[in-house]
């Protein structure tokens, strides 16, 4: 009962993610002579914000693995150095993949530029880390971090209303439950409250 309090004590401590903003450098379909496909070029950079909106609770972020898809098409993973976020503060992550350059049958070609050129693209997301949660310089927990941002359409970022993305934890080692758990306890007993 106490472990199923402590996970639920943490998942009310997640950071909130939204992207809310797209910057498309480049989407050309080009003309192959000869052949029956288009060559693909993608150039993309997605801005994120990551805020920690706890008045008590550091964040300390491990290395991210990001994933990004235009349109179904992967792009190169980046990687992101990991940071701390204090209470009540906002990080703006900046995920700008190295040029995707693909080629393609000429009618998904066809289909894909009309569909830029209506700025009707749509992008997905995928973070994968770990996340620390420090409480008075003590760690309580130390969990996988999963952020999935999915069915980003651009047209509605240029309008200036963001992604929310879907924010999940796993715990990275068997003893992590209830390590967490043991420092929940103890972090409770600091605020003056009975964990009994």
């Amino acid at each position: 009962m106490f472990a199923i309090a402590f996970f639920a004590f943490v998942r009310s401590n997640l950071p909130d993610v939204k992207v809310h903003r797209i910057d498309i450098y480049k989407f050309n379909v080009t003309k192959l002579q000869n052949e029956n496909k288009d060559t693909l070029e993608v150039d993309v950079r997605i801005m994120v914000n990551v805020t920690n909106g706890n008045k008590k609770m550091t964040l300390l972020y491990g290395k991210m693995k990001v994933e990004t898809k235009v349109e179904g098409f992967k792009l190169p993973n980046v990687h992101l150095d990991g940071f701390k976020q204090n209470t009540m503060t906002t990080n703006d992550l900046k995920i700008h993949p190295q040029e995707l350059r693909s080629t393609v049958n000429k009618d998904d070609a066809k289909e894909l530029k009309l569909t830029a050129d209506q700025n009707e693209l749509v992008l997905s997301l995928k973070l994968k880390g770990t996340i620390q949660f420090w409480y008075n310089g003590r760690m309580l927990s130390k969990m996988y971090l999963k952020v999935s941002c999915e069915g980003i359409e651009k047209h509605k970022v240029d309008l200036a209303v963001a992604h929310e993305c879907n924010v999940k934890l796993s715990f990275v080692r068997k003893r992590g439950l209830q390590l967490g758990v043991e420092c929940y306890h103890d972090f409770l007993k600091s605020l003056g409250h009975d964990p009994q």
